[in-house]
């Protein structure tokens, strides 16, 4: 079922990545924190789709939040998005994906993402925060330079106020930044150091390079392939 949206709110939060806030109208979504959405939009004349994770948390239904990456490619929806979308514009959204998370998965949870794929983690570590602040959540985050850390600030909030999640941010390219932190790709060192257990509920979302590094790590540890749970969009 599409559901008539409006753009209400856009933020350049990091150099390639734009926030997009949208009013459905009254209308409730339904989703739960992981899933995603189909985006359509009018441009010369034909009907464009494009698929986005919502980032915002579940406790509000009747809007959403979107964050989108301008990449590299020729995505005539991305395009838009970046280039020419304004507050106000009208478009339809419909929901998809079985990647998400409820509050009856037993914990603790570990959250993987490699750059934009923080996106679908976003809302659950929204959920999680808002909801429960006894289960642990470890959010490993692998991002190429501190400045493309998107929504790093809500990140550090929600650590201030729960001491149950912890977010962990490491650079790929820290070459000429300013950055005291872990630095590498995501690798078993890192895994040791965030102290993950195997017994942990993965959700994972990233390029399909390092989704299958970090299954592959994560069963090496001893996690089974029934607590691994994962998305991949590229």
């Amino acid at each position: 079922m599409r559901i008539p949206s409006t753009i209400t709110r856009i933020a350049q939060q990091t150099p390639t990545i734009k926030s997009f806030d949208l009013d459905l109208g009254g209308r409730e979504l339904g989703f739960k924190p992981g899933q995603w959405v189909d985006f359509f939009v009018s441009l010369e004349g034909a009907e464009a789709v494009g698929g986005y994770s919502i980032t915002s948390s579940p406790s509000v239904q009747d809007s959403i939040g979107l964050a989108v990456k301008l990449d590299e490619g020729d995505h005539p929806v991305t395009n838009w998005l970046h280039r020419e979308a304004r507050v106000g514009d009208s478009v339809e959204i419909s929901l998809g994906g079985d990647f998400y998370y409820t509050p009856d998965m037993d914990g603790p949870i570990v959250l993987i993402a490699g750059g934009i794929g923080l996106t679908p983690l976003m809302s659950i570590v929204r959920a999680i925060d808002e909801s429960d602040h006894s289960t642990p959540a470890t959010l490993i985050y692998s991002v190429s330079t501190p400045s493309e850390i998107l929504f790093r600030q809500d990140l550090e909030d929600i650590a201030r106020r729960n001491p149950a999640f912890r977010p962990v941010f490491t650079i790929t390219r820290p070459e000429g930044q300013e950055w005291n932190g872990h630095s590498g790709r995501i690798d078993y060192v890192l895994l040791h150091q965030a102290e993950v257990s195997p017994d942990s509920l993965f959700f994972i979302c990233g390029p399909p390079d390092m989704i299958r590094d970090v299954i592959g790590m994560l069963v090496r540890l001893g996690a089974p392939g029934s607590r691994i749970k994962y998305e991949q969009w590229w």
